[in-house]
């Protein structure tokens, strides 16, 4: 996760955490305003990561668009290099097996490249996620605790925002 996005989430779980309870329950109160800034400054900090992600995928593949050329290059090469070997037939066997083991190394390395691209993603995208999860949780018990303790029904609280995911 982005520092700015853990930053910000931090600040948020410690307003959290710092703030005054309520007598006889396990709520607190919490300045709305403050609270209601950070969030919007984590879902800002959220799109800048994804962005950044999304930026770093097309980088990536870019990179591997770039390899494929390579291999297509060293194999065309390889290719000529036989041609001009034809007329001597064991020269003509070595240069085949050597343009087979260069094709194959240069797909393993595409290959490979691409997983690590992906899998650098998933894990900044899971990162996203379990944080933001995390934040989803607290505000849901808070709200499930707040209802408890007023003693709320669904229509007291059909006109209060919803959290929509």
């Amino acid at each position: 996760m982005d520092e700015r996005t853990d930053t910000v989430l931090a600040r948020l779980y410690a307003i959290v955490e710092q703030a005054k309870g309520v007598p006889v329950s396990a709520s607190c109160m919490v300045n709305r305003k403050e609270v209601l800034e950070l969030i919007s400054e984590a879902r800002e900090a959220f799109r800048v990561d994804v962005s950044e992600a999304q930026r770093v995928t097309e980088n990536s593949l870019a990179t591997l668009e770039r390899a494929q050329q390579e291999a297509e290059l060293i194999i065309k090469a390889a290719e000529d290099k036989a041609l001009y070997l034809a007329d001597q037939t064991e020269i003509m066997a070595q240069a085949k097996r050597r343009a087979q083991q260069v094709e194959l190394l240069a797909i393993q390395e595409a290959d490979a490249f691409k997983r690590e691209t992906d899998a650098y993603i998933d894990q900044r995208i899971a990162g996203f996620e379990a944080a933001l999860q995390k934040t989803v949780n607290q505000v849901q018990t808070m709200r499930a605790r707040l209802a408890d303790r007023s003693q709320l029904d669904a229509s007291d609280t059909q006109a209060l925002p919803q959290l929509v995911l």
